[in-house]
């Protein structure tokens, strides 16, 4: 099955074209970052004007995919290339080998995404075959050179070799440039460009990549990093530098991954379950039964799905210290062997000492280990989707010492749910007599792997049911129901920790006291007859035990009924069906204005050149990267009937037949020509320009077309009218909610679907507090703009995910899209109202919907519901 990046990773992709698409438009990487993120932008000392942004991804988030995906959308959105020179950095030379191996692999998905986007012209070095680097091969191919991060410093020795200046094998790539080139390159004492690998660097102007870029933030690593004249720098890391008063260079995050993303999409395994012993032979003991619990699962999971899995322990030992009584990675050998029977050749070692895992692919089925005993590390690079518990010997009191093994138990293998839920977790067992210290200890580790510290929270649980996390001396938890209960079947030693008070919304019943067991929650909850007051308590069993009690968790049903279209008697989801017209851009009108297509504005940007007060030029980054990278242009169309080509497939449009798209662009061509009086070289100098225009005109014929076929399918007429069945429903998922930011503000949600809602500015928060103080109100979902997760409804450009939908208690669903000053009378508005108000009307009262704004949403919402 081919490689697919996860809708998170797309996501990410996307937003990274869409900076630099951007950062082109408007010239301006600073200005660009900052419409995109609403957050002020930190350029880089010495490379003003660079793009330098992050996408930060927690471990276990793929970051090298993402990486991998990214040189093509910097190569055709920023510097406007068909090839590129790309620099990637790695911390560690294990990584460096690790990442040469998979690029360089064309059966690896990486590469084949690099395949991909470069036609198959791709070349990747290391730094040593970098030095012989072949004119012809940086002409023809796009060339990643892949290195340690310390390697460009001048003081080290693959330093001194980048820079060397008589490099022999490089000198052909220094001849027959112009004049401009010549002034880019570093000079040799007689004035001549220095024939060196960083002059080649320089002249190619490369996109560096650098991969978890903790390690090279410091002002040295960008100082050195300068003299390669980047065009952009991005950075794939867990732990970006939030810290904009140090010495070290901050990250520009452009966006982020969340926990729930990972989860929802099969990267890790969570939740992390936690036990603490006191006694370190308990934990040991337990580890290894928990492991032969999931190795029986694993066997049945094979029986159904083919996937061979061997769950892993991984130990922790402790140092060996001197004068001390240490259980170290030889004593818990011995152990393993002579008290719990377990085979040698099972067990691995590796530390900096020893390291039995050297050349051994543990996911091969023939292999034995199902034990791995560290210390503080596990080599770098080392991956094991199988490792499912970490076994810490020492007490958990550093989360630095346990973060790096952390992360290997994490890893879902196959990247794929699995039939068991067991097989979702992961499990820690820790030496120590404190389970919140422990507790504290894995959530701060977790925080260093890149998760934010309230998801880090949520992904601790306790093996026994997370009572451990509650203070000595318990807090009443309350519910209300709403008809009274048979206290005589409720075993006598939980009603003496019950007590019922009359309010006017019905009975509150209390408890206090300790987490209430799974036997006497089923007692409380026979002792009620309606299915609602048992919802209720279920949360009340559940705030005992600290766990969390949103409808979400307690299996609550949130149904939203959807817009759909009866086809063959069948209902059918109403989404891009009127897609499937055919329409003929041919016959569309080819004229590109002035306004649509100016060379006169490109020459302006390119001159776009000042005097500072110190006396230094200061130019336009991004015109004059893109002007100096196409003097080296080799791959540009030739004629006329190649320039149609070259458009044609660099535009996407799967609805159009190559013939259509040839015919359109062939006559757009003509016209510039022949009506503007355009040239057809000024033409192919600025193909990447005129293929943002093209691609806008044929846009624009597209969305005119398919806004009158959409229209005509929401008229009641249409042969099949739309309409909206209670039993056509689309319906949240109670475990998943994959938000990429979650709201962090001052307003605390009681009603809420999920534990915490996604994403809210401040005006949202405004309206979401509202609803969620209106007494009608069961429970509400701050929307997600994910399809699969949210409810949407179909525009003619594309779906529309409502801000808040809302589950009435009378059972009516309201939907609510917030809309702010500066959008509120736009034409998308006005089609979001509509096809909201269309499925409202086709619903026969069942569904509500309602467009508000800052000025109108209470009074609106109140209307909605009969208030």
């Amino acid at each position: 099955m081919a490689f697919e990046l996860k809708p998170y990773q797309k996501r990410c992709i996307k937003e990274l074209e869409k900076y630099f698409r951007r950062t082109t438009e408007l010239d301006d990487a600073n200005t660009a970052f900052y419409k995109q993120v609403n957050r002020k932008y930190y350029p880089v000392k010495g490379l003003e004007g660079l793009p330098y942004v992050c996408i930060r991804v927690p471990t276990g988030g793929g970051k090298t995919a993402l990486a991998a995906y990214s040189v093509g959308t910097a190569a055709e959105n920023l510097l406007r290339t068909e090839r590129c020179l790309v620099l990637w950095l790695a911390p560690t030379t294990q990584i460096v080998e690790q990442t040469l191996n998979a690029l360089q692999d064309k059966r690896h998905p990486y590469r084949q995404a690099l395949d991909n986007d470069f036609d198959g012209c791709v070349s990747v070095l290391d730094i040593k075959a970098a030095l012989g680097l072949q004119r012809g091969t940086l002409e023809s191919d796009t060339v990643i050179v892949v290195s340690t991060m310390h390697a460009p410093r001048i003081g080290e020795t693959e330093g001194r070799r980048i820079y060397a200046e008589d490099n022999s094998a490089l000198m052909p790539h220094f001849e027959n440039l112009k004049a401009e080139q010549l002034l880019l390159l570093d000079k040799t004492e007689a004035g001549k460009p220095a024939c060196s690998l960083a002059n080649v660097f320089r002249l190619h102007r490369p996109i560096i990549i650098v991969d978890e870029a903790h390690n090279a933030r410091t002002p040295l690593s960008f100082e050195s990093l300068a003299r390669f004249r980047p065009s952009c720098i991005l950075e794939f890391t867990a732990t970006p530098n939030q810290n904009f008063e140090g010495g070290n260079e901050p990250s520009n995050v452009l966006t982020h991954v969340s926990a729930a993303e990972l989860k929802t999409d099969q990267m890790i395994k969570l939740p992390i379950y936690l036990k603490a012993k006191p006694q370190w032979i308990e934990a040991v003991r337990e580890a290894l039964d928990k492991q032969t619990e999931l190795e029986k699962l694993a066997i049945e999971e094979e029986k159904e799905t083919g996937q061979y899995i061997r769950p892993i322990i991984l130990f922790q030992a402790q140092r060996n210290i001197t004068g001390e009584q240490n259980i170290t990675y030889d004593v818990l050998k011995k152990k393993l062997i002579e008290e719990f029977q377990i085979h040698e050749e099972q067990i691995a070692i590796s530390t900096g000492a020893q390291n039995d895992l050297e050349g051994i692919d543990v996911l091969s089925k023939n292999e034995k280990i199902r034990y791995i005993i560290t210390v503080d590390k596990l080599r770098e690079g080392w991956d094991c989707p199988f490792a499912y518990i970490l076994c810490t010997i020492s007490n958990l009191r550093s989360s630095t010492a346990v973060e790096q093994i952390l992360g290997r138990i994490l890893r879902m293998p196959y990247v794929t749910k699995r039939t068991y839920e067991e097989l979702n977790r992961a499990y820690a067992y820790t030496t120590s007599s404190d389970f919140k210290a422990a507790a504290d200890t894995l959530t701060e580790a977790l925080v260093d792997s890149g998760f934010e510290k309230f998801e880090a929270k949520e992904m601790v649980k306790s093996i026994d049911g997370g009572n451990e996390f509650l203070p000595l001396f318990h807090s009443p938890v309350s519910e209300t129901i709403s008809t009274k209960i048979n206290t005589k079947d409720i075993p006598e030693n939980l009603r003496d920790k019950l007590s019922f008070r009359e309010t006017e919304t019905g009975l509150e019943v209390v408890y206090t006291g300790p987490a209430i067991k799974a036997g006497d929650a089923e007692k409380l909850k026979e002792a009620i007859n309606n299915d609602k007051d048992k919802n209720a308590i279920e949360r009340l069993v559940r705030k005992s035990r600290g766990q969390e009690s949103t409808p979400a968790a307690v299996g609550a049903k949130f149904e939203i009924p959807i817009l759909a279209m009866r086809i063959d008697r069948q209902l059918e989801l109403f989404e891009d069906q009127f897609r499937e017209v055919p329409w003929k851009l041919s016959s569309c009108d080819a004229t590109l204005s002035e306004q649509d297509f100016s060379l006169n504005r490109a020459k302006e940007r390119t001159a776009n050149i000042d005097v500072t007060k110190d006396g230094k030029i200061e130019y336009s980054f991004i015109s004059e990267l893109q002007r100096q990278l196409s003097l080296s242009d080799i791959h540009g169309p030739k004629n006329e009937t190649e320039l149609t080509i070259w458009l044609d497939q660099n535009i996407n449009h799967k609805d159009i037949t190559q013939i259509e798209a040839n015919l359109f662009i062939s006559k757009m061509i003509s016209s510039l020509i022949k009506n503007r009086g355009l040239t057809l070289e000024e033409l192919i100098i600025n193909r990447w320009r005129l293929k943002d225009a093209t691609e806008q005109l044929i846009s624009q014929h597209r969305k005119i077309f398919l806004k009158q076929t959409y229209q005509r399918m929401l008229l009641p007429e249409f042969e099949t009218p739309l309409e909206v069945d209670p039993t056509f429903c689309f319906t949240f998922d109670n475990n998943r909610y994959p938000a990429s930011r979650f709201y962090d503000g001052p307003f605390k949600p009681s009603k809420h679907f999920y534990l915490n809602p996604g994403d809210m500015n401040g005006e949202e928060a405004d309206c979401a507090a509202f609803i969620d103080g209106l007494d009608e109100v069961e429970y509400w979902v701050r929307n997600l703009d994910r399809e699969d997760y949210s409810f949407w409804l179909q525009t003619s450009t594309d779906k529309f995910y409502p801000d808040f939908v809302v589950q009435l208690k009378d059972g009516r669903v309201l939907v609510v899209e917030y809309k702010g000053a500066h959008i509120a009378d736009s034409a998308d508005t006005e089609e979001k109202d509509n096809i909201g108000k269309i499925w409202a009307m086709r619903s026969k009262g069942r569904c509500l919907f309602r467009m508000v704004g800052k000025d109108d949403y209470q009074a609106k919402i109140l209307s909605a519901i009969g208030k």
